[in-house]
């Protein structure tokens, strides 16, 4: 293995683990502010982030005038309205089972990518989906502490839902911008925008000024795992990768995260799971897995053309100028 793929898969690691130390990071800060104050800050720092990084790179992003009203549609489902749902989720149910219930984003994507665009759910992908919504299930009935079922523990676990669901939609919604622009321009975009509607709450909200007086470190480290870690610096290196190595390669990473997710929750917080949450969460990866087997073939199969295409097409933008 080359010295450059060693770098990359190390960073790969880097950036799953983040992702999996974002929901530490999210239970951490909800209990030192409010759920739309932790999505403010997080969303304004990683801004702050990628627009120093457009200023170094002496870019600019330029997207086409027919393109905005998408783009400030993905904006808002990707970021403000997925973070703020994990959040107000995560004051509810352990960081853990947060991370095993947003695992279902492929199966919400799969289902949405029905709605919106007619694309096939195979036999393959129906039975996915019931397996994950199984496992989703147990982790609704047994999720709490204890394994008692009761109102917050179902509660939490539906606003949590709905981080995965709205990333589904900004899946889906964003693949015809995702086609015609550069992944570290898309994605500042993306960040810059969704941040822009909650920068207010960060210079007016006079009790979030008053918890960041008193912001302990461990609160600091969670808005910079969180915002610079887990968003910016991790969407960098994630696109960085996708430019050399395979979607199947990537996959296997993805699946990684509930893994770091539940271990960071362990580590940190202590949190206990009983055995049928992990039941509920190893049902989930296989439902995941079963739904995304079909998907990743066709990837296999479509990605040597299509990063042929790429190199085609790089060679005639630098034989312009």
């Amino acid at each position: 293995m080359s010295r450059q793929s060693l770098s990359i898969h190390a960073a790969l690691l880097l950036v799953i683990a983040s992702w999996g130390a974002n929901f530490v990071a999210v239970k951490t800060l909800v209990q030192l502010v409010t759920p739309v104050e932790m999505t403010a800050l997080r969303l304004v720092l990683a801004a702050c982030c990628f627009l120093v990084l457009l200023m170094i790179r002496r870019e600019r992003p330029m997207i086409a005038r027919s393109d905005w009203p998408r783009l400030v549609l993905v904006s808002l489902l990707g970021l403000p309205a997925n973070t703020l749902a994990l959040a107000m989720g995560s004051r509810l149910i352990p960081a853990a089972v947060a991370s095993l219930i947003v695992s279902l984003n492929p199966i919400f994507t799969a289902v949405v990518s029905r709605l919106l665009i007619g694309e096939a759910i195979t036999w393959p992908k129906r039975l996915g989906i019931g397996i994950a919504f199984l496992g989703f299930l147990i982790i609704l009935r047994f999720g709490s502490p204890g394994a008692h079922f009761n109102g917050a523990n179902v509660y939490g676990a539906l606003l949590t839902l709905l981080a995965p669901l709205s990333w589904a939609f900004y899946t889906v919604l964003s693949k015809p911008l995702v086609a015609r622009y550069a992944p570290l321009e898309l994605t500042a975009s993306v960040v810059m925008l969704g941040a822009l509607p909650l920068a207010p709450v960060v210079l007016v909200s006079r009790h979030l000024h008053y918890a960041l007086r008193a912001f302990p470190a461990v609160g600091w480290l969670a808005l910079f795992i969180s915002a610079v870690l887990a968003l910016a610096l991790a969407f960098t290196l994630w696109y960085r990768a996708l430019r050399i190595l395979t979607p199947v390669q990537l996959a296997v990473y993805i699946y990684l995260t509930p893994f770091f997710g539940v271990l960071s929750a362990r580590l940190v917080l202590g949190e206990q799971l009983t055995p049928f949450v992990l039941l509920g969460g190893l049902l989930i990866l296989l439902g995941v897995m079963v739904t995304n087997t079909s998907q990743l073939g066709k990837l296999v199969y479509a990605y040597p053309r299509l990063r042929r295409a790429n190199t085609h097409l790089h060679r005639e933008e630098a034989s312009d100028e």
